[in-house]
């Protein structure tokens, strides 16, 4: 028969360990086992660095070699950064001061998502490396590294040699809209005419295919409540023709600002 006399003696000891691994777990490493793989790892650190989850609503301090997992949120304190590293090898730093989500694309691709501060590019890893949404641009990690001298300035890698016929980047993209601009305004000058206040950010969505011909287009955001004016910059994209290129077709957003 069961001695009584264990009970409140075993319920303490089961209370005391439940504190500390609610106290130890998130702080010193311990966490749920989770089923999928990780994503990446906290390679360096410099500061305070803070991690949020589903498992971890409270922010809790980031340790060396922690991994990191879809919809994990990284924030950096002032003077502190980061270097993160992905399963394929790919490396980026996050600088002071910001909040980043680790993700992926809908093609499992690993995908870093930059809701606050800077990050900078240091390794590009195994293709297809990993790829970069900030200010509403979704950038592969080469592009994102060729937009920025700075950041060419860090790289650990050297270049990937593009086959410029087999593929499109985002700067071909965003030269070729830029190129478009004073068909843009033309249809901001018709809104103004109905509306001398009309100002504000456009994002719109696009989807370029292999031939070059843009397709499913639409304003993922506009500041400037006219229908007109918004079905006019979608009609200069569709007019748009992009050169040729091999592999999958290309979604991507393309911001612009009218005042």
């Amino acid at each position: 028969m069961f001695d009584k006399k264990w009970i409140v003696p075993g319920l303490l000891i089961f209370g005391a360990f439940l504190v500390i691994i609610s106290i130890w777990g998130p702080q010193g490493g311990f966490s749920p086992s989770r089923k999928e793989a990780p994503l990446a790892y906290l390679a360096e650190k410099t500061g305070q660095v803070t991690i949020v989850n589903n498992q971890m609503p409270a922010p809790v301090s980031a340790k060396l070699n922690l991994s990191f997992y879809a919809r994990d949120i990284l924030r950096t304190e002032e003077n502190s950064d980061v270097l993160v590293q992905w399963a394929n090898e790919g490396q980026f730093r996050l600088s002071e001061k910001s909040e980043i989500l680790i993700d992926t694309l809908e093609n499992g691709h690993p995908l870093v998502v930059v809701r606050a501060g800077e990050i900078v590019v240091e390794k590009f890893g195994r293709a297809p490396s990993f790829w970069i949404r900030k200010d509403g641009q979704l950038l592969s990690a080469v592009d994102f590294a060729l937009a920025d001298r700075k950041n060419l300035s860090k790289l650990k890698d050297p270049l990937p040699e593009k086959d410029n016929k087999s593929q499109i980047t985002q700067f071909e993209i965003e030269s070729m809209l830029n190129a478009k601009k004073s068909d843009f305004f033309k249809c901001y000058g018709q809104a103004l005419q109905k509306n001398s206040a009309a100002r504000g950010q456009v994002l719109i969505s696009f989807t370029i295919e292999r031939q070059g011909q843009t397709t499913q287009i639409e304003i993922s955001k506009s500041e400037i409540s006219d229908n007109n004016f918004n079905s006019c910059v979608m009609e200069v994209v569709a007019r748009t023709q992009f050169k040729s290129f091999s592999g999958a077709a290309v979604t991507t957003v393309f911001p612009m600002r009218f005042e």
